[in-house]
């Protein structure tokens, strides 16, 4: 069914029917339909649901071959169930990997969430809901400039957007505005997807009437909210042609799912099956020669319950680790997300480093402080595996494939969305286009992984790149051999700078990769190419995005950090000033040093007045350089030496007035 034909049924539905439809709860009511549309359909098209692994766990594996895979698995589940969606996407960005919920995202680049966002789609039409964090989360005073807005901040739904099959609002907020209550957020957001896409709030049984958009299916919804909805459209309080441009979204998702499920899934959804993330997603972010280890005496330090052959392969308790250490120790960290590695097992991983190589595993979908734990001889992220076998493969010889698709910072408050220090820049509610790696590459910052980054085990060479380039695109090609004795995975990741472009954040922008495996001493050529789109920034005088004409440098490498190969060519096009120029906001171009906006620089970004508002979260404040300095001296004096990392961490990385005094032990 089309939607001419559904707008033409519309008019004959009743308004009780209307409000049936909206406020459904968890299924669309084929009576309600039926009555007035006299349309065939079924219960139970509107619920998503199965299983998928973390997001950020995609994010590692930078393939947007293993995330359609995943689509199509949760497709065929989709298919089975009779849903209309195969489930729920986070289109956002992370701001904070070191929080819980950033194992939600895929990253903290949009392009790189872009490029995934677009593999989630089938043949057979089933797509994905759209959803979480489309804004910037819970911060409800945070403000952004037009620029962070449209490049960071709606990029990922614009350039994937009409691959969705619904569009959720959550409980966020973006630019002030709470996207499940604004009508000015939601028409925002709804046109980047399509006319027949459904559009759904949250999932809460106590919606309140003021959070209805207009446009949108209340999950979870009752009959007091559907009663009180009602009364609104009757005394005029929601135009009812609003309520109609939902209802026809509603209608077109239950049709098309009703036909949809008439006809054969094709054979690739049919034989669809959940890849394996566990090596393809694991980032080996440390090696100090442990690994690949060649003993199979390896002690496995854990919680056994939390593996699902944990007690096959005898984990024991991290309190165990003093008394029962092995020739190689493996500490699987699980219980981290919420509080970070407890301090006893900081202390158990110091000690332990310090007489046997050591591996720290950390199992699950966030970053974290690492603290004293960085001082094991190697440390793996494994934001997909739950399976002993599968670790124990990969550091006896199997490398993990995956990379880091955000910054591992040292310490939480490193990101500017926790650190007061940040109000130096100006007001501490302002959060600007540089985000992640295009902030900590850019600018001096204190990084432990950079974006991109994850080893091997075995090394690499990228030869002379060779660039063309047309109004259109840029082609980048170049040789990538293996010149280690093991076979490996890599990824090749493209990083453009806007050499003479008079404008701000195009500097080390990741705009395409790759991946590839190579056999030991294999070479293969390499082609990326950079759509112009990709490379357009936001011109807000003029609310369009363009694409500068000018010299761009191309950087090759295997993380924001680890460049292999530059080259420069120059793009077709007008060339002109796009937002704040050097002279109006100095401290955006000042590259190389710290990233210190003054006030009229934002007020000019912001066109609002500046407030500071540092006082408001001076809890996060750090230390001062006297405050840890004195400190650690008196650490030095009376701690013991093995608990001298963990105490000096935290010194480092708590506000003054909760820094602790140093007794002896």
């Amino acid at each position: 069914m089309d939607l001419d034909r559904i707008r033409g049924i519309i008019p004959t539905m009743r308004l009780a029917d209307k409000i049936e439809l909206v406020g459904g709860g968890t299924t669309v009511s084929a009576q309600a339909v039926t009555k007035s549309a006299k349309t065939e359909l079924g219960d139970g098209v509107m619920p998503y649901s199965a299983a998928l692994p973390f997001s950020s766990a995609i994010g590692c594996t930078f393939s947007t071959e293993l995330c359609e895979q995943v689509a199509y698995y949760r497709a065929a589940v989709a298919r089975n169930n009779g849903e209309a969606f195969a489930g729920a996407v986070c289109c956002g960005i992370m701001r904070d990997p070191m929080s819980a919920g950033a194992s939600e995202f895929f990253s903290e680049d949009p392009f790189l969430t872009a490029e995934l966002l677009k593999s989630c789609r089938t043949d057979d039409g089933i797509g994905f809901v759209f959803t979480d964090s489309l804004g910037q989360g819970a911060y409800a005073d945070r403000t952004i400039d037009d620029r962070a807005l449209n490049e960071l901040y709606l990029y990922p739904l614009k350039k994937a957007g009409r691959v969705a099959a619904a569009l959720q609002f959550d409980e966020g907020y973006l630019n002030g505005e709470r996207l499940c209550e604004s009508r000015g957020a939601a028409d925002r957001l709804i046109k980047y997807v399509r006319a027949d896409a459904a559009v759904l709030t949250e999932y809460r049984r106590e919606t309140k009437l003021q959070e209805f958009t207009g446009a949108a299916y209340i999950l979870g919804a009752d009959g007091a909210f559907k009663r009180e909805l009602y009364r609104a459209v009757v005394d005029g309080k929601i135009i009812e042609s609003k309520l109609d441009r939902g209802i026809e979204r509603i209608l077109a998702t239950a049709v098309n799912t009703y036909e949809r499920n008439k006809t054969e899934p094709s054979e690739r959804l049919k034989s669809a099956v959940v890849p394996d993330l566990s090596r393809a997603s694991s980032v080996l972010l440390k090696n100090d020669g442990a690994l690949p280890t060649v003993t199979q005496k390896i002690t496995l330090f854990g919680t056994a319950a939390d593996f699902i052959d944990g007690d096959r392969y005898g984990v024991k308790p991290i309190a165990r680790a003093t008394d029962s250490r092995g020739e190689v120790n493996v500490f699987l960290i699980t219980d981290y997300e919420r509080d970070g590695i407890s301090p006893e097992t900081q202390n158990a991983i110091a000690e332990t480093s310090a007489v046997a190589p050591t591996v720290v595993v950390i199992c699950g979908g966030c970053a974290c402080e690492l603290g004293a734990a960085k001082n094991a001889h190697a440390i793996l992220f494994c934001p997909a595996c739950r399976d002993v076998a599968a670790i124990i493969d990969m550091i006896t010889g199997n490398a993990p494939q995956g990379r880091l698709p955000f910054t591992w910072c040292d310490k939480k408050t490193d990101y500017p969305a926790n650190n007061i220090k940040y109000s130096k820049r100006g007001d501490f509610r302002y959060e600007s286009l540089y985000n992640g790696y295009m902030l900590f590459g850019n600018f001096t910052s204190a990084v432990a992984y950079p974006f991109g980054h994850g080893l091997d085990y075995t090394e690499y060479e990228i030869g002379k790149v060779g660039l063309k380039a047309d109004c259109s695109e840029i082609t980048a090609t170049f040789d990538v051999k293996n010149t280690g004795e093991r076979a490996g995975s890599v990824v090749c990741q493209a990083y453009l700078t806007a050499v003479d472009a008079p404008v701000y954040g195009l500097k080390k922008r990741l705009v395409a990769f790759t991946r590839l495996r190579l056999e030991a001493g294999e070479c293969k050529r390499v082609t990326l190419v950079m759509d112009a789109s990709d490379i357009a920034v936001y011109d807000a005088g003029n609310a369009r995005f363009v694409t500068l004409g000018g010299k761009y440098a191309v950087d090759i490498g295997l993380s924001s950090a680890d460049i292999r190969a530059s080259a420069e060519v120059k793009l077709t096009g007008d060339k002109f000033a796009v937002g704040a120029d050097k002279k109006t906001a100095p401290a955006y171009y000042g590259y190389d040093g710290a990233f210190e906006p003054t006030a009229p620089e934002i007020e000019k970004l912001l066109k609002t007045p500046f407030i500071k508002k540092a006082e408001a979260r001076a809890d996060l404040a750090p230390p001062s350089a006297v405050t840890v300095k004195k400190a650690i001296k008196k650490a030095r004096k009376t701690a013991q030496k093995q608990l001298l990392p963990l105490i000096e961490h935290k010194i480092n990385s708590v506000p003054d007035k909760f820094c602790p005094s140093v007794r002896r032990r």
